[in-house]
């Protein structure tokens, strides 16, 4: 005996395991997946907000920049909530530098590649063009943050950027101990100026004699 087909209505709550989906039915799926890796857990410090597409293992060195990088530019104000996916495109081109350059190491700027004759020629390792193009791109996107001298003076100029009192650029600000005023440096700054003393003039000398006529300086003198 053959096997009895299932009731369509057990058939339809089971999603219809043994029919072939269509190409539309694909794709619809494949969109709701990756409106997943968009979706970031939300939280009050935009720091802690990492996309969920660098949770793929896949994406470990760009979600090590995150890691780095993204709390120290909260810090300095300089990421908020509508930055999410412009800083992880920085931290996956600059994961991606990394790894291109890592090939050209291994592999060489050059790898032989087979002509149609069945020789072989070098051609240009297609990592240095992922290299540059990585490079390119994050330095472009390095300006939105403040990453370079040049970038942070921009920002601190137009009031983009600012910090805490207890960090600058990731550092430790090292401020001098207040010393306490004693009374002797009271009494000095409440005290007027002392006249200023000419100075000698050697007698027939042209150097230093129109001193003489100098006048005293206004406020120096007590009324």
């Amino acid at each position: 005996m053959g096997r009895h087909p299932d009731n369509p209505l057990d058939q339809a709550a089971k999603g219809y395991p043994g029919k072939r989906k269509t190409k539309t039915e694909k794709a619809i799926l494949e969109a709701e997946r990756l409106a997943g890796l968009l979706v970031a857990v939300r939280t009050q410090t935009p720091s802690e907000n990492k996309p969920g597409y660098l949770q793929d293992l896949r994406l470990k060195g760009a979600s090590v920049m995150w890691d780095d990088y993204a709390p120290r530019l909260d810090r300095l104000h300089l990421l908020s909530q509508l930055d999410l996916h412009l800083f992880a495109m920085f931290c996956i081109y600059a994961a991606e530098f990394v790894a291109a350059n890592e090939e050209i190491l291994t592999k060489g700027y050059s790898v032989m590649v087979k002509t149609i004759s069945g020789d072989k020629m070098p051609r240009e390792n297609p990592a240095v063009g992922r290299r540059d193009h990585a490079a390119k791109m994050t330095i472009d996107l390095s300006s939105k943050f403040g990453l370079s001298p040049q970038d942070r003076h921009r920002l601190l100029a137009a009031g983009a950027m600012h910090f805490d009192d207890d960090t600058l650029f990731g550092r430790a600000v090292q401020r001098p101990a207040a010393t306490p005023a004693t009374p002797e440096d009271v009494a000095s700054e409440s005290a007027p100026a002392a006249e200023p003393i000419p100075a000698p003039v050697a007698e027939g000398s042209a150097i230093g004699s129109l001193s003489a006529f100098d006048s005293v300086p206004p406020g120096t003198k007590p009324n």
